[in-house]
């Protein structure tokens, strides 16, 4: 019977320990779009975007948090960047595309 709450508990701490992780990614995420947002007026969109999203990535990377699942796919916290950054490559409506991302984090964040 002991063995099984110690599992348990070790699920649990992993799940608590995830959803920490998780929490932080996108409080990470909201950190960066506000950045964008203070840009978001400037020249050449497209290339701050890229920008400030490799910053992202790399506190992602350095903090190691994961950026896709078991199946290899990206987390949502990463997936909702590349829609921004594929809308703002294609020239179509960038500033309501960046104000989605940044909304999307506020929301997410709070």
């Amino acid at each position: 019977m002991r063995g099984g709450t110690i599992n348990i508990n070790k699920r649990r701490r992993l799940e608590y320990n995830q959803k920490e992780n998780y929490d932080e990614c996108w409080k990470i995420s909201h950190k960066y779009s506000s950045i964008l947002m203070k840009n978001i007026n400037s020249g050449d969109l497209y290339n701050i975007c890229c920008s400030i999203y490799g910053q992202y990535l790399t506190e992602l990377k350095s903090n190691g948090l994961q950026l896709r699942d078991k199946k290899c796919n990206n987390k949502k916290y990463i997936q909702v960047w590349l829609t921004m950054l594929n809308t703002v490559r294609k020239g179509e409506v960038e500033k309501q595309a960046i104000r989605l991302l940044h909304q999307t984090n506020c929301q997410r964040s709070c």
